[in-house]
Order: C-alpha cells, then structure tokens, then sequence
C-alpha cells in the first residue's frame, strides 16, 4: 500500500541527491531495487530510497522534495504494489523508528503509520480490545490502510477516531478525521498518516485471539499467499464479487510471462517465477476485457501502480 504524491519532477540530480543524504543522515540509497520491498517481487530501481524515523525528518524531506520539484511517493509493505519495471525516478520513502510504534490507553489504541496491521490487531487482542480483529488478514500498514480505507467484513474507517498527517510542503504535523467509503478516503493527496488513533471496545483476549487465528488460517486456506502477490488485484464492484466474476468468465490459470491468475483466488495473480511488471499489467487487462465482454462488468483496479 503507497502513499502517491505529486509525481511530477524530475529525478534529483547530484547536489539534490547530497543535500537529502545530510537530511537523513545516511538513512538513505541510490538507485535501489525496489522489487525486494513489494510482495509481488516485480519492478525497477527507485532513483532514490529513504528509510524516515521521526516526524521532524519526514517533514523536512517532503518540504525538500516540494520546493525542489523532486517526485515522491511512501510505501509501506509493498503488498498492495506494482513498480513498473522502469522503477521510480524520484524520491521513496519508507516509514520507521516513531512510526512503528503502538501504544494503549484505556479502549483507544494509537498506531504509527508504518505499524503492520498484523501487529495492530494482535496487540490489540492482547489488551482485550475488540473491533479490530476482523482485519488481521490485511497484508499491509496501518498508514496504506487508512488511506485506502482497507477491510474486509470491517473497515478500518469504522475505527478511526483521528489520524496524525503530514502534508508535504507544510511545516507541522496536523491531525485529521477523513471522511470514508468503500476502499477511498478523502485524505490529501500530499498527505503521509504519521499515526491513526483507533476507538475499539472491551472484549475476551482469549476470545479474541482464537478468531484471530481462525481468520489467519482462512486466509492460508482461500488466498495463494506461498506465493508472491500484490493483494486483491480489482475491487469489488457494488452486489458483486471481483473474483466470482473472474472465475464465471473462464480467467483462472491465465498467464502473461511469469504472471498467472490463482487458481485458489481469481482475484490474485501470482509470481509465479520470473514476472515482471508488465507481465502483470498485461495480465491485468487481458482478464479486465474479458469480464467485461463476458459479465458485462466493468472492473475497477484496487493495486496501485507506483
């Protein structure tokens, strides 16, 4: 899951690449291969790759990213991800430090944006906190899915009481309560989620960790994670089901290069060994027309190209 900002610019040249080294004091590279840090394991270099701890940092480089005109985008886990195969010609971020962080008072739990929402649900059943659970097959960040308003028969903006920002170009941390509708949220665009502060309720911690582990065993059951994915790969159009209508239009084992539609899920495609992204993207769309020849239905994409 990413957070896509303004992605006009140009590459930073060398003074530009220097001058982001000193405000991250190493925590930096050039030229990184980013397919190692996405779940489908496709795609190209990011021209450069940051690793940000504190929120003063993570302002500074933004405000530097957008005065200087340089592209930028945050990644979390990389699960709801394409890179084309060309890479990113600006600035990636990734959150951590601060921004892994969780802390617990009372029924209201604060996450930090880079916190992965595995861990968010089972300390929260550990804490005898209910709500979120039905979240825990997510494989992403609390950041991406705030963004993208992520769930599954619960969304996490049935939860959210506040979200901490930053906007790139301002000079402060903000706070915020989005509005949300299904896999959308009216975040800013130029905004990184810091943290998300979550309301649950008193439960069993027993209890609630038993359905955790029903609901991660349902996941290694009906989604092909032994291999490499990107997530759910279009969203659910409204009184239906991506993967039924995938699956009724004849698409599963359908290949493009390395890229296969799951014979388990039809709404992943599989690494199957040696893809690429334009294998994907190709794939992508030979499954989208073919819905819509067949089932008369228009698929919308939930993976987000970088």
């Amino acid at each position: 899951m990413t957070t896509r900002a303004s992605l006009q610019g140009k590459a930073p040249n060398a003074d530009q690449r220097g001058a982001l080294a000193a405000l991250l004091d190493g925590d930096i590279a050039f030229d990184y291969p980013l397919a190692a840090r996405t779940s489908m394991r496709v795609g190209g270099p990011a021209s450069v790759y940051a690793e940000v701890k504190q929120v003063g940092r993570l302002v500074a480089v933004l405000s530097f990213c957008a005065s200087e005109r340089i592209p930028w985008t945050v990644i979390g886990l990389g699960s709801n991800l394409l890179v084309p195969d060309e890479g990113f010609p600006g600035v990636v971020v990734r959150l951590a430090g601060d921004f892994v962080r969780i802390t617990i008072e009372e029924t209201r739990i604060r996450a930090g944006g880079a916190v992965p929402i595995v861990s968010l649900c089972r300390d929260a059943a550990n804490a005898g906190l209910a709500g979120a659970e039905a979240l825990v097959g997510i494989p992403g960040t609390v950041g991406g899915a705030v963004r993208m308003n992520a769930g599954t028969d619960v969304e996490i903006g049935d939860l959210i009481d506040r979200v901490e920002v930053v906007i790139a170009g301002e000079k402060a941390q903000t706070f915020t309560r989005p509005e949300f509708a299904y896999r959308r949220s009216t975040l800013d665009t130029r905004a990184v989620v810091c943290a998300a502060e979550l309301e649950l309720t008193r439960g069993d911690p027993k209890e609630l960790k038993e359905e955790l582990r029903r609901r991660i065993d349902r996941r290694r059951a009906t989604q092909p994670i032994e291999l490499p994915n990107s997530g759910s790969i279009f969203r659910n159009p409204p009184g239906d089901y991506a993967a039924r209508l995938i699956e009724a239009a004849g698409c599963k084992g359908w290949r493009e290069g390395g890229a296969v539609v799951s014979e388990k899920h039809a709404n992943f495609i599989v690494n199957a060994g040696g893809a690429t992204c334009a294998d994907v993207l190709a794939l992508i769309e030979r499954v989208r027309a073919h819905v819509l020849e067949s089932q008369g239905v228009s698929l919308e994409l939930e993976v987000h190209l970088l």
